[in-house]
C-alpha cells in the first residue's frame, strides 16, 4: 500500500469513531414527525390538495377528440402514450359554466381500477407537505356537489387545503353514467 494512503486509513477510522459517537446524542435530539403528502391544486377558486396515492400524473391539456352521446361535462378523448383517456371538466359536472380555456389549466390523472380519467383543474400548485396534526375532520362549506368529494382541511403557512377524493368521483354513480 502506498505511503499516503497508509496514513489515510487511520484517520478515516478516527472519523468514523466520532461520528458513531456522535450520532447517539444526533438521534435523541432529531424529531420525526409524521406528514401528509399531496397534489395542490385549485378549482372553482378553491385550494384543494389531492392524496398522493390517488393522483397517477398532472399533464397540459392534451388534444381532445370530442365524443358522440356523451354528456357534455366530458370534454374529449385524449392519447396519452398510447392510452386513450376520457378527459372531464370536474366544473360542468356540477352543473356550473366552465371557465374559459387558459394555459394554466391542467389535467389531473387519476385511475382507480378500470377507471382511467383526466380531470380539468384550474391550476396546479405541485406537491403540497403538511404536518399530520394540521388536519381538521371538517370540510368549508363550498359547491353542494363538490361536498361529497371533500374530506378534512390541513392548515399550513399558504393557508388551508381542502382534502379532494378523486377516487370517490369515480365510485358515483352520477359521474359513471356518461352516455346520453
Amino acid at each position: 500500500m502506498p505511503q499516503e494512503l497508509a496514513g489515510a486509513f487511520p484517520l478515516l477510522l478516527q472519523m468514523a469513531a466520532r461520528a458513531q459517537s456522535g450520532s447517539e446524542g444526533a438521534r435523541s435530539q432529531l424529531r420525526i414527525q409524521p406528514h401528509w403528502t399531496g397534489v395542490g391544486f385549485s378549482l372553482l377558486g378553491q385550494q384543494l390538495v389531492a392524496p398522493m396515492g390517488e393522483v397517477t400524473e398532472i399533464l397540459i391539456l392534451p388534444p381532445l377528440t370530442r365524443l358522440p352521446r356523451v354528456q357534455p361535462w366530458i370534454r374529449g378523448l385524449a392519447n396519452v402514450r398510447g392510452r386513450l383517456m376520457p378527459v372531464v371538466s370536474v366544473t360542468a359536472w356540477l352543473g356550473l359554466p366552465s371557465p374559459p380555456p387558459w394555459r394554466g389549466q391542467r389535467a389531473v390523472v387519476v385511475e382507480a381500477g378500470d377507471m382511467y380519467c383526466g380531470l380539468i383543474i384550474d391550476e396546479v400548485y405541485g406537491l403540497k407537505h403538511f404536518a399530520a396534526d394540521a388536519y381538521r375532520g371538517e370540510a368549508p362549506q363550498v359547491h353542494e356537489g363538490l361536498q361529497p368529494l371533500l374530506e378534512g382541511i390541513y392548515g399550513s403557512a399558504d393557508g388551508e387545503w381542502v382534502v379532494f377524493r378523486p377516487s370517490r368521483l369515480l365510485a358515483d354513480n352520477r359521474f359513471l353514467d356518461a352516455a346520453l
